[in-house]
């Protein structure tokens, strides 16, 4: 069955999206909160999932109340079931 274009924008506004640009940026939408920061760890919660982001010198660039732009030297992303 096929999505109606109204379905498809509501499933968009509410699904965590990462975009990862090489090794040195990690651009998220849809966070809801920051659960751990520190220059090696930050770890997000985006509703149904945690999300780490493992690496060296890494700080969160922008933020704003749909996403944020984490930047250093990423090595590791991780996704875990948020109970």
């Amino acid at each position: 069955m096929k999505k109606s274009k109204s379905e498809s924008l509501t499933e968009c506004a509410v699904t965590p999206r990462l975009e990862l640009i090489g090794n040195t940026k990690c651009i998220i939408d849809g966070l809801k909160s920051i659960i751990e920061y520190t220059k090696g760890k930050i770890r997000v919660n985006v509703g149904k999932y945690n999300v780490t982001i493992t690496g060296d010198d890494l700080y969160i660039n922008s933020f704003t109340c749909e996403g944020a732009s984490v930047e250093g030297t990423i090595i590791e992303i991780g996704f875990e079931g948020n109970a």
